[in-house]
């Protein structure tokens, strides 16, 4: 994953969602009618978490790039703020349900009763689960199985939903206490709560991997051979190369190779939910050239449902390789090499309804 999007789920994670998490096991207590002696247990247990997160407080992501030295910032403040966030929820939570007197609320029936605990209960795993994923080293947890937990959540609170209105349509049960906010409240926190768990998912999941993204270091170019144009005020590529037919097939494939590492996580296109697709391979295939000798050409399809983000980060490292783009045509760069030792003569960068598309095309070597 992608380390600044990395620090941003966790982030979330830490700040937003995890002190949410005891608020949720705090409703599923109020609605389970536990007795006033139990909210000491709940204060333990969280009293227990909190000594948890502190120990997790030392974990590290180390991530291989001096260029990116604040991209830890936000999930440690996020769990230093978090952890205040869940100490302050839970007290204030036990003196809200205490200072209130005892059947406060609508007394539903006891199945209705298990469904809306069992709803808040796997919420509250839903929100906590991407910080316990967290702190115990995995990383950012992923989607479809905060997905389903948050599914499960969303369905128990369904169905006690409907048997609910079923009751009321009949007058089976005459409510004692009207609520005129819930269970309006309830559906709209917890969708909140499923929308906060699961949308920031989708920009990865795993350990910061700090290669994707990253572009080489900057190449020394020389001086092209060939006289600048005063007509082209942009970059004037070479035409030659002083490498070898063994040395221009291996650079060739290595830049193929670092062409898919720049571009970083590619989309499963043909999937229906978010989901990554393994990186393609790289053929290469032996061409005759017309004036003698041999070239090696090769071609790859990077799926990506963002293509205008995938593409500059392919430029970017070809630019830090010692290539540069030198002209435009219906979409699609032109990109060759500036610098004489070059194993690429031309490259072609566009794109298309199945991803963004690279062409490439060695010197000819003699053979």
């Amino acid at each position: 994953m992608e380390p600044n999007a990395f620090d941003g789920v966790a982030g979330v994670a830490l700040l937003l969602l995890m002190p949410t998490s005891v608020v949720f096991v705090a409703a599923a207590l109020r609605r389970l009618a536990v007795p006033r002696w139990s909210w000491a247990l709940y204060l333990l247990g969280v009293a227990g978490v909190l000594v948890l997160l502190h120990f997790a407080g030392h974990t590290r992501y180390e991530v291989d790039d001096d260029t990116q030295v604040w991209w830890d910032f936000g999930q440690f403040v996020g769990l230093g703020l978090g952890r205040i966030g869940v100490g302050v929820n839970a007290v204030v939570a036990t003196a809200w349900i205490l200072s209130r007197p005892r059947r406060a609320d609508e007394v539903l029936p006891r199945r209705e009763t298990r469904l809306v605990a069992a709803s808040y209960l796997t919420t509250a795993i839903a929100a906590a689960l991407p910080a316990t994923w967290w702190a115990a080293g995995l990383g950012i947890v992923p989607l479809p199985i905060e997905l389903a937990v948050v599914t499960v959540g969303v369905g128990f609170l369904t169905v006690a939903l409907w048997l609910r209105r079923t009751r009321v349509t009949r007058a089976d049960q005459a409510v004692q206490v009207p609520e005129f906010l819930w269970p309006l409240d309830a559906g709209i926190a917890i969708a909140l709560v499923g929308l906060l768990a699961v949308g920031p998912l989708i920009t990865g999941s795993g350990l910061p991997d700090g290669s994707l993204g990253r572009a080489p270091e900057a190449a020394t170019t020389t001086e092209p051979s060939v006289t600048p144009d005063p007509d082209w005020p942009g970059p004037v590529p070479t035409t030659t190369t002083t490498l070898g037919g063994d040395a221009i097939e291996a650079g060739t494939r290595s830049l193929l190779e670092d062409t898919i590492r720049w571009a970083g996580p590619l989309d499963d296109l043909s999937s229906p939910t978010p989901a990554a697709a393994a990186p393609p391979q790289v053929e290469l295939v032996a061409e005759r050239c017309d004036g003698g000798g041999r070239r090696w050409t090769g071609s790859l399809v990077l799926p990506t449902v963002r293509p205008q983000d995938l593409a500059p980060r392919v430029q970017r490292g070809w630019d830090a390789a010692g290539y540069a783009a030198v002209d435009r045509a219906m979409g699609t760069d032109l990109v060759m090499p500036l610098r004489e030792d070059a194993a690429v003569e031309r490259m072609r960068l566009g794109g298309g309804l199945d991803g963004v598309h690279v062409d490439v095309e060695s010197f000819c070597a003699d053979t």
